[in-house]
């Protein structure tokens, strides 16, 4: 009977450490991680590479409209313009005014226009996986411009602290990804998550800043966002101006160097 009875015990035992190994083994999600959005699948839409046309302006037409975006989402208005030199060379992108102002002429910055779109529950519908939208479209006169900006716009995301490249598939002649976490989001201790996606095609570089709840929100969201400019661009979706809002567009360039023919 003690011969049989620790059999018996020694059979336990195993099959508890058997339990407990595959349990450490598995594959399977850990439940105390956060969970993406179900409803985000990888971006691996739009053309990749392919031509470079000189789109015509203004810059606003490749943009996007408020019904091409997901529901319960409005046009923040006060936002939402056209770009002039002065607006463009005091944004983000530069470290001071002038010297905004003469990249601008060095690249031959032809045009300008920017969107801001919010969830209509703003915090409270990001804590369910809404996000906030900015577009920004800018028109230049050559491709070799737009090319030099791009480099230099695609340095300054990549350079600044805190700011992480992401792998996203390539859409139009260039582009590239960003992650920005930042702050919570409102008063709660979910964790706020910028993304920013930019490509260029031909003399257009498009783009796109997501914000939202760091479990929800990835680069996908930013990257669909900037293939319906692309399609635009590329004459594959309707290129409609959203609602006129008057702001003064850049000076006329001309493209002929001083003395040519």
């Amino acid at each position: 009977m003690l011969v049989l009875f620790a059999g018996l015990t020694l059979i336990a035992m195993a099959v508890v450490v058997i339990f407990l190994v595959t349990r450490n083994n598995d594959d399977g999600p850990d439940v105390s991680s956060p969970v993406n959005n179900p409803n985000v699948t990888p971006s691996t839409g739009g053309t990749s590479g392919g031509p470079e046309p000189v789109a015509n302006g203004p810059a606003k037409l490749y943009s996007v409209l408020l019904e091409e975006l997901p529901p319960a989402t409005r046009v923040n208005e006060p936002e939402t313009f056209a770009m002039n030199i002065t607006t463009f060379a005091s944004s983000y992108w530069f470290d001071t005014e002038q010297q905004g102002a003469d990249l601008a002429a060095e690249w031959a910055i032809l045009d300008g226009f920017q969107a801001q779109f919010d969830p209509v529950g703003e915090t409270a519908q990001v804590l369910q996986g809404s996000y906030y939208v900015w577009t920004e479209t800018y028109l230049f006169a050559t491709t070799d411009g737009a090319d030099l900006a791009f480099n230099y716009l695609d340095n300054r995301l990549g350079s600044r602290n805190g700011s992480e490249r992401k792998t996203a598939r390539l859409l139009a002649n260039e582009s590239a990804g960003f992650e920005f976490l930042q702050g919570t989001v409102g008063a709660s201790e979910v964790v706020g998550a910028y993304h920013r996606f930019i490509f260029r095609r031909g003399n257009v570089i498009g783009v796109v800043q997501t914000y939202g709840a760091e479990p929800y929100m990835t680069i996908d969201q930013a990257r669909d966002v900037a293939v319906m400019m692309d399609e635009k661009l590329l004459g594959a979706r309707p290129a409609t101006e959203p609602t006129p809002i008057p702001t003064p567009f850049f000076p006329t360039f001309d493209p002929t160097p001083a003395g040519g023919e």
